[in-house]
């Protein structure tokens, strides 16, 4: 062989080691990985196994209406929800964690609530008093179920079984590592209308708040119909607030009016 055609072949396998190397794919990330990664981005240094409770004010469009909330929860898992119109309580909606109740306007009685599971659910979901870290901590499982595009973002996407078996899933963006998106299979508003369908709720506007990121805007979507079902805008919130831990007792007679 002459020294052209030697030339001729080290040039073409040194082009072929090149293109292996554009080609070759980079080693899959997995689950402790991406926890790692969202729990950085979320709360850096931040310990927030001191949090203990947690109060989040809310500006709320639900269903055509308009008022505002306060939702009281706690690292044991009792919540408190008060909707407030024009200044006025109007519903309450509780979890003193053993059972669910709730009652109307001042003077109603106070009822047990027979849909207290989902109640519960909320204080144990990532982005209130947990992160995507402390799941297995409380006897919640998680998996990493691979990646999905949504609106030209190529989410890493986890599933979440809570302790009762309820799954709901949440997407994470690999460019920020936040929990942008969340999808699970219930009923909206269960005392109302029992229908299952698939809701998604789309986080947004992250600030920090005692060196956590939270987001101050929520919005829930029907995939089916894809009818917008409600938006929720942040007011204030407080970690570790004062309150009087009465509030999550169900009172054994009908409030003074």
């Amino acid at each position: 062989m002459d020294a052209r055609k030697i030339r001729f072949c080290l040039a073409t396998a040194a082009a072929a080691l090149v293109l292996a190397s554009c080609v070759r794919t980079s080693k899959p990330i997995g689950l402790d990985e991406i926890v790692a990664n969202n729990q950085a981005a979320e709360s850096g240094h931040a310990n927030t196994a001191n949090i203990r409770s947690i109060r989040i004010d809310l500006s709320m469009q639900d269903s055509g209406s308009s008022f505002d909330a306060v939702y009281t929860a706690t690292r044991d898992g009792r919540m408190r929800i008060d909707i407030i119109a024009g200044g006025t309580r109007v519903y309450t909606e509780a979890y003193d964690g053993h059972e669910g109740w709730d009652y109307g306007k001042d003077g109603s009685v106070p009822v047990v609530d027979p849909y207290a599971a989902a109640l519960w659910h909320g204080t144990q979901f990532p982005g209130q008093i947990f992160g995507l870290h402390d799941l297995a901590a409380n006897g919640h499982s998680l998996e990493y179920t691979g990646r999905e595009t949504i609106e030209g973002i190529d989410y890493y996407v986890l599933k979440i079984t809570l302790s009762d078996g309820f799954v709901t899933y949440r997407y994470i963006n690999p460019r920020t590592w936040m929990i942008e998106r969340g999808r699970d299979f219930r009923a909206f508003h269960p005392a109302i209308d029992d229908k299952k369908t698939w809701i998604e709720t789309v986080w947004s506007d992250y600030r920090p708040v005692d060196g956590v990121m939270r987001a101050f805007l929520s919005v829930n979507t029907d995939l089916t119909s894809g009818k917008v079902q409600a938006t929720n805008r942040v007011t204030s919130i407080k970690i570790n607030p004062d309150f009087d831990a009465s509030i999550f007792v169900r009172p054994s007679s009908a409030p003074a009016s």
